[in-house]
């Protein structure tokens, strides 16, 4: 009895459902996942953000990050690439910045965020390289 009456229902609602409303609920849109960045990809945003283009962080304030590239200039022989390595989650991903000084060489987990149809060094990641420039 149970079982006509939830047959009888659905029917029925199905029928005074314009076939607009029909079609939403049996397909919803799908949202294509972004491409996976190149650890060189990625390099080429953060060094583009490092010469202060807002347009490569997902804040689009280049004011503070510019206190990371002085600090970068005032050391003698340090250098930076974004290593391989990279993953994606949605619309996150994570890489590693490889920071040398000579023979020393600390990595530094990074992040970036597919923001406007690109990737962009994440507020998170930005923070972090501004507090590291701040020591």
């Amino acid at each position: 009895m149970v079982r006509k009456f939830v047959a009888a229902s659905m029917s029925a609602a199905a029928l005074l459902l314009p076939v607009s409303a029909a079609a939403v609920i049996a397909a919803p849109a799908a949202v294509a996942a972004p491409a996976a960045p190149s650890a060189g990809e990625l390099q080429g945003t953060m060094q583009a953000a490092l010469n202060g283009s807002g347009a490569a962080l997902e804040s689009g304030d280049a004011s503070r990050i510019g206190a990371v590239k002085t600090r970068i200039a005032a050391i003698p022989g340090y250098s930076w690439s974004i290593t391989g390595g990279v993953s994606v989650d949605g619309d996150v991903a994570n890489a590693t910045l490889d920071s040398r000084l000579g023979d020393y060489s600390y990595p530094i987990p990074v992040t970036f965020k597919y923001v406007d149809g690109s990737w962009k060094v994440s507020r998170e990641t930005e923070d972090l390289l501004v507090s590291y420039a701040s020591m």
